[in-house]
């Protein structure tokens, strides 16, 4: 045992006005000891638990159980119903959906030791959580996430300044492309942020793109997490944000971090 594996239960994240009250966020501690796996076991259903077995390296296991399970878990603590008993439907781009519930907004992200879930019932929310790895070759990452200017204002940095701020914006842009019910790869160079400027952000999103309404979105970079990168985004239904919850057809068995 490592002492650390019994908490496997989600802990919410306060708000302290970086967004909005009704944007809640979560953090799971992923759990280090295989024992601690068997009671997530009860609240995923048999797709979860095959796809689970699957996974060669415990690591990989143990963040889709505790992801997957304290979703089902927060969701069902709402509607009232048994976490494994649960049905997702998918979008266009695997963004699951509640079956019944198309208003209920949800996203999960999980890197090394902790998962995060965002979830909402007024409006649209992304998440994204990365670690932050002093050996990742993150130049060669730019040229795909970052546009001409944000790469000219991560080199002006110190390099020691450099990789966070990289990874603030890679979190940011996946968050809001999550939001959007877009897939990751779908619009990052189409969106602009700061990822040195501190508090609640507005993106610049070019409007001829696919990823021109994250214009209408915000976010917040979710600091606390030593080691970690991580961004919540949201934005209003009505403010014309794609609502792909409510254009959800097919059965659903993937990973809701996707």
């Amino acid at each position: 045992m490592t002492g650390r594996t019994e908490r496997t239960y989600p802990v919410r994240v306060t708000a302290q006005r970086r967004w909005p009250a009704d944007v809640e966020v979560w953090r799971v501690p992923v759990p280090a000891d295989p024992a601690a796996l068997a009671p997530l076991l009860g609240s995923v259903d048999d797709a979860e638990r095959e796809r689970a077995d699957r996974y060669r390296q415990f690591a990989d296991r143990a963040r889709f159980l505790a992801a997957r399970a304290a979703l089902r878990m927060l969701l069902a603590g709402r509607i009232g119903a048994a976490p494994h008993a649960l049905r997702f439907i998918a979008g266009r781009y695997g963004r699951p959906a509640l079956d019944g519930y198309p208003d209920l907004s949800f996203n999960v992200s999980h890197a090394g030791e902790h998962a995060l879930i965002a979830i909402s019932a007024g409006r649209v929310v992304g998440i994204d959580i990365e670690r932050i790895d002093p050996s990742l070759d993150w130049p060669p990452l730019a040229d795909l996430v970052c546009t001409t200017d944000e790469r000219r204002a991560l080199e002006e940095h110190a390099p020691e300044k450099q990789l966070r701020g990289f990874l603030l914006s890679w979190t940011a842009k996946e968050a809001l492309l999550k939001a959007l019910g877009l897939g990751i790869t779908e619009g990052l160079q189409c969106i602009a942020v700061d990822p040195f400027v501190d508090g609640i952000q507005q993106p610049f999103a070019e409007q001829d793109s696919i990823a021109a309404d994250a214009s209408r979105l915000r976010f917040h970079w979710i600091d606390g997490i030593e080691g970690y990168a991580a961004c919540v985004a949201y934005g209003e239904r009505h403010d014309g944000v794609a609502d792909t919850e409510a254009q959800v057809a097919d059965t659903y068995t993937g990973n809701p971090a996707a």
